[in-house]
């Protein structure tokens, strides 16, 4: 009889689980392709002006939502054009007869509301073949960049609507993606391990798997204040320039850095910046040297002049800085020094009139701009403008001049110089008296590289600033706000300047990091720097 009931009981019971078992649905259910997803532009509610925001979040719900074989989201253009034939509120039944003009199975529509530092993203999945209202997502942050943050398991779940089962990973497959180390950033990709360094003058930072990714070379007896790089004297190879608070150092890499040239500085000048760019068109670039003297600039102009580099202009009162500037390449740039403050408005593009270098018009830039640790990017076709305000923090100009973003870390830098005379001796000393020069930005499309430098107190004193380390960076422009998409791994010591340059003439470009080194003992220690490489 027991073995009679436990059958019995079997073959009412299994039935009955197998049926409340959730399935997971396929997603040709409907069709033989996967599920066509409509994502309409948000609504934006907030007192402060976040249109910029629209595209950027479309953007980033189609990369996120799209699932090969399973989620197909819909082009953009089509989308749009089915819009501009209503322009009233959205609503469930309003996506849903959008949806039908579209051929979509679902339609995603919501809107973004700020109030204050808090911000929610709600967002509604509406089956455009059924009856219910939608059914809603939603994200919620005390800071914008929080929302952005968390685009990736908003795009899970609205994909978990459409589909009817869960996405997310089980336990033991979180686990150990959790003990999975963080990827380095790809495009600072580690050079694979040859059984020997790749040359004499390069060497592996320091021993293990990582002492690959990047490569130092011989040190320098001096601190590097900046550097650049370029073809000085036409034979189509790279030579590289660095400077310290008075000197000129001209290196030539043959395997190692071998010193060619060293030009020496006015007793009472300090170096600033330097920058190399081929001004004249005579396929020698020139170096340009932004140096200040008695609270002026005193700026100077080297170049390969009869099998020798010369000083061709000097007493240049502008500051100079080399831009990327999207499709127009490398642009020379001058600005001002205000009579008791660091640069003035307005900016020139620089030029050579056959005698000496001068300005040869405004540049066309958003009134107030300053070079001082600026770039130009594109994102969509139209020009915007990273740069680094006094605050030490990164923010992103529209041509109108308009900030649309500002990051929340800051990008210190401790090169500066006096631009006020010291005070008298009872005097107190003012905490305006220093201008920095901010640390360089490099552009590539829509992609910003910055240098990270990181102090272990942090940016509490202005004046004093110490740096034990730092990384480079590589930001990337949504639309909205730049987000980090990747890294280097940290480096001791103080990171002066970066530069791209194809060292090798193999047509990879390679990352050169110029960074003062810690010094040897807590006083009195001997100050060195290197030049850190690694492949791009």
């Amino acid at each position: 009889m027991k073995i009679f009931i436990f059958f019995a009981a079997g073959i009412l019971f299994i039935p009955w689980v197998l049926a409340q078992a959730p399935t997971a649905p396929q997603a040709g259910a409907r069709g033989n392709g996967p599920f066509k997803v409509a994502i309409l532009p948000v609504a934006i509610h907030s007192p402060e002006n976040l249109g910029y925001m629209q595209a950027g979040l479309m953007d980033m719900l189609t990369s996120r939502m799209e699932l090969e074989g399973r989620i197909s989201v819909l082009e953009k253009g089509a989308v749009k054009k089915a819009l501009s034939q209503d322009s009233g509120e959205i609503d469930s039944e309003t996506a849903r007869k959008l949806g039908e003009s579209l051929g979509a199975d679902y339609v995603v529509f919501g809107s973004l509301t700020k109030l204050g530092d808090s911000s929610s993203l709600d967002l509604k999945v509406v089956d455009v073949k059924g009856e219910k209202p939608g059914s809603s997502v939603y994200i919620q942050a005390k800071k914008m960049e929080e929302v952005i943050a968390q685009m990736d398991d908003l795009a899970r779940k609205v994909d978990e609507r459409i589909l009817g089962y869960p996405l997310s990973p089980p336990a033991a497959q979180k686990a150990a993606v959790a003990e999975k180390p963080a990827e380095a950033l790809k495009p600072m990709a580690a050079i694979p391990v040859p059984p020997q360094p790749p040359s004499p003058g390069l060497r592996p930072m320091r021993p293990g798997r990582e002492a690959y990714e990047f490569w130092q070379s011989q040190p320098f007896p001096f601190q590097i204040v900046g550097m650049s790089g370029g073809d000085l004297d036409g034979d189509g190879k790279s030579e590289f320039v660095l400077i310290d608070e008075r000197n000129l150092y001209i290196y030539r890499w043959e395997n190692d850095f071998q010193l060619v040239k060293k030009i020496e500085g006015g007793r009472i000048n300090q170096n600033l910046a330097v920058d190399v760019v081929d001004i004249r068109k005579n396929g020698k670039a020139e170096i340009f040297v932004t140096a200040m003297a008695e609270q002026q600039f005193v700026s100077f102009v080297v170049a390969y002049q009869d099998g020798n580099f010369k000083v061709i202009a000097k007493d240049l009162d502008w500051f100079f800085r080399v831009v990327d500037w999207g499709e127009r390449g490398q642009v020379l740039l001058g600005q001002g020094k205000g009579r008791e403050e660091g640069l003035v408005a307005p900016v020139y593009e620089m030029g050579w009139d056959g005698k000496t270098y001068k300005d040869i018009g405004r540049a066309k830039l958003p009134r107030g701009s300053s070079i001082n640790g600026f770039s130009a990017f594109t994102h969509e076709g139209k020009t915007y403008y990273a740069f680094i305000d006094s605050d030490f923090k990164l923010k992103v100009m529209d041509p109108q001049g308009k900030v649309l973003w500002k990051s929340n870390v800051t990008y210190g830098s401790d090169n500066s110089a006096r631009i006020k005379r010291l005070p008298g001796p009872t005097g107190p000393q003012e905490p305006d008296d220093l201008f920095f020069v901010n640390v360089r930005l490099r552009s590539r499309g829509n992609e910003v590289f910055i240098l990270k430098n990181i102090s272990p107190v942090g940016e509490f004193f202005k004046r004093a600033r110490v740096y034990t380390k730092g990384e480079v960076q590589r930001l990337v422009w949504i639309g909205a706000m730049f987000m980090e998409t990747g890294k280097s791994q940290e480096i001791a010591g103080y990171m002066a300047d970066f530069q791209f340059h194809d060292l090798n003439r193999e047509g990879d470009k390679t990352l050169v990091l110029a960074v003062n080194l810690p010094s040897e003992g807590w006083i009195g220690g001997r100050k060195t720097s290197a030049l850190v490489i690694s492949r791009l």
